[in-house]
């Protein structure tokens, strides 16, 4: 039987009990307050970091794991047939970089570094899959192959609270971001390429659940069985009406809630409620 190790890293978002169950290798990002340094998820818990937010006089900012570290990780996994590292969209980090870089430290190990072009569980729904199917036995080019598939069929959509995380971080322009400020517009976002683009605005907060679950319906069809996560920072009640949603409109065969780690909260501030899906009928 093969053996495949998953490695992935923090911005995947996956629940820590789900990556010990399914032995995903999880390498943290860091995030910086001042002087301070965490690292994502091992330091710093999701509820820790916003409760920092709110009070630390430091806007925080984050850093993607050396080469070196994810040498290491690379080095434990020796004794297995191969390594499926899956990563952090390489437009957003330097984290796929530093997963190459090492890679190729090692040319006697047979390791695959997958740039995912997600953030969040649109990936980790992903390396979830590819865990499963190494705990399968599946050898490295089928889950490989497994992989970008699911990747290719994904979808994801989310709602900030406000632009300012994301303007003040660079991911997007003063434009979006002074639009995004007036009428009380609440922009929906998307990934695309890699990238974080704005695909649709509406009015108020009361309307984003609607309208996340309706361009998920557009996407993916009414009534399709499902894979899927909610996440959110500091948002667990919007969380729970937005997955009751998803349930009346599909047919779940897995839904994970959870919330968004250090490093994306970062990006995206609190009240982010994102909701990613991809059809397993097909």
């Amino acid at each position: 039987m093969a053996r495949v190790k998953i490695v992935t890293d923090s911005t995947a978002d996956i629940p820590p009990e789900i990556a010990r169950d399914l032995d995903i290798e999880v390498v943290p990002l860091y995030v910086h307050f001042g002087d301070d340094v965490y690292r994502d998820g091992v330091d710093l818990t999701p509820q820790e970091f916003f409760e920092m937010l709110a009070k630390s006089p430091h806007h925080p900012r984050t850093s993607q794991p050396s080469p070196g570290e994810f040498l290491e990780v690379y080095k434990a996994a020796k004794d297995y047939d191969g390594v499926l590292s899956i990563h952090l969209s390489s437009k957003l980090s330097g984290t796929y970089s530093s997963a190459v870089s090492a890679r190729d430290m090692i040319p006697e190990l047979d390791i695959r570094v997958v740039d995912s072009e997600g953030a969040s569980m649109v990936f980790g729904l992903v390396v979830i899959e590819a865990a499963k199917a190494a705990k399968r036995g599946e050898t490295l080019d089928e889950i490989l192959a497994l992989v970008d598939k699911t990747i290719k069929k994904s979808e994801i959509f989310f709602a900030v609270d406000t632009l300012d995380y994301l303007h003040r971080n660079g991911r997007i322009g003063k434009a979006q971001h002074l639009l995004g400020s007036l009428l009380n517009f609440k922009p929906i976002l998307t990934l695309e390429g890699g990238y974080v683009t704005s695909f649709d605005k509406v009015r108020g907060k009361n309307k984003v659940i609607p309208r996340l679950v309706e361009l998920l319906i557009e996407r993916i069809g009414a009534g399709r069985q499902i894979k899927t996560a909610v996440v959110h920072s500091v948002a667990a009640e919007s969380a729970a009406q937005l997955a009751e949603e998803v349930r009346k409109n599909f047919q779940v065969k897995e839904m994970y809630i959870t919330s968004l780690g250090a490093v994306i909260g970062t990006h995206v501030g609190p009240g982010t409620l994102a909701v990613t899906a991809y059809p397993v009928d097909d």
